[in-house]
């Protein structure tokens, strides 16, 4: 059965993987959406840093039920993860409207995980922060 640590690790691998698409995608952009592309990247890993730190502090295990649990693992093997393991399609429009899908899916997650930390600041600022990606996104024009 999963745990909250491994949801936990769950996120760091969200993160992760946000930061090998979106570093994918500078190597087939230029100019502002390349700059765009970079920082979301740096933010990923940033946000990985985060999630690192929280699963060192806190080596108890909290108690979401069973149902919640499933629901976040579901959520992100089939919701995150197939979107981010697979290359960046070479249409920027499509590889943008995936990015966004994967951003509002990961404010959600993070949404979640939000309940069961003890710490509520560190994963908060994160959701702030996919928020932005998130407008960052729409914003751009492709």
């Amino acid at each position: 059965m999963i745990g909250p640590r491994d949801l936990l690790n769950i996120a760091l691998r969200i993160e992760s993987t946000g930061y090998s698409y979106y570093k994918n995608l500078t190597e087939k952009t230029e100019g502002e959406t390349k700059a765009l592309f970079e920082r979301l990247a740096e933010q990923e890993r940033d946000h990985s840093r985060k999630f690192k730190e929280i699963l060192e502090k806190y080596e108890q295990d909290l108690n979401p039920s069973d149902e919640v649990l499933g629901y976040l693992e579901a959520l992100a093997e089939i919701s995150i993860f197939p979107k981010l393991e697979e290359t960046p399609p070479d249409d920027l429009r499509e590889a943008v409207r995936r990015a966004i899908e994967v951003e509002k899916d990961s404010i959600v997650f993070y949404s979640e995980i939000l309940s069961y930390v003890p710490e509520k600041e560190p994963v908060q600022t994160i959701i702030d922060e996919e928020k932005k990606h998130l407008r960052d996104l729409l914003r751009l024009e492709v």
